[in-house]
């Protein structure tokens, strides 16, 4: 098969859409602009053609009607442009874009935001035990296990490797702390009583939460309170969540 060379014969194969060369030619510019625009503010390329079905849809819909597209197909490729390829949640880079907006909007309107990050216990040595298929699978039962806490305006991320974040949109510290300790037992008591790859594994979660605008109100310092949380949950001995203010849920009632 040729080529497709011109612009116009461009928007014809993956819009449907019929316009002269000089048109398609100075629509192509536009909607190059709009892909660098895409990048700087979801942090990540979504490629051209993503860029010019946003661009078709959202920014110049006059062009182009809708049902040409479907909608079903749309999303798809939108979803995978800013999703992690193992567990279907957002990426890092979605991540980064989110956590700015909601805290925008708590700017603005003085609602709380809470954010949880998330990291498995002792994750590389069932990696080093039992091989990365199996600590593939325990991450994509870990994902689903996420989504089945959250509300529709939660972004529940993988940052990578066993790391995660939850960003709570209109959540105060308790009850995000509510919502993170039901996570943290769900956790525990989902792989006590289900293998994976035939095998019973020991897989428990450590947490840590800040919040906007009572802890910070920047981004990176909302980050660094929310780690510091969970970095002492760590080293109070893990399967537990913390907040900002110090107080713990661990896994198991301490020793009197």
């Amino acid at each position: 098969m040729a080529p497709v060379t011109s612009y116009a014969a461009r928007l014809q194969q993956i819009a449907h859409l019929q316009v002269p060369e000089a048109e398609a030619q100075r629509l192509w510019r536009e909607i190059s602009r709009h892909r660098r625009e895409l990048l700087r503010r979801l942090g990540r390329d979504v490629g051209r053609r993503v860029a010019l079905l946003d661009f078709l849809l959202n920014i110049h819909p006059q062009h182009v009607d809708a049902t040409i597209i479907e909608t079903a197909a749309l999303d798809a490729i939108e979803r995978r442009a800013i999703s992690d390829a193992l567990t279907g949640l957002y990426d890092r880079g979605y991540f980064e874009h989110a956590l700015r907006r909601e805290l925008q909007r708590c700017q603005r309107y003085g609602n709380p935001v809470s954010l949880l990050l998330l990291d498995l216990d002792e994750f590389k040595e069932i990696n080093d035990e039992y091989g990365h298929r199996v600590g593939d699978k325990v991450l994509l039962a870990f994902g689903e296990l996420i989504r089945k806490h959250l509300r529709g305006a939660d972004v529940p991320c993988r940052l990578g490797g066993d790391e995660f974040a939850i960003i709570l949109s209109d959540t105060a510290q308790p009850e995000a702390r509510s919502v993170a300790e039901r996570f943290r037992a769900d956790v525990e008591s989902w792989f006590e009583t289900r293998p994976v790859c035939g095998q019973f594994l020991e897989v428990t979660v450590s947490g840590g939460i800040a919040t906007a605008p009572f802890d910070a109100t920047s981004q990176e310092q909302l980050y660094a309170l929310a780690d510091g949380a969970l970095y002492g949950a760590k080293r109070r001995g893990s399967n537990r969540i913390e907040t900002t203010s110090g107080d713990a849920h661990p896994g198991t009632p301490a020793a009197a």
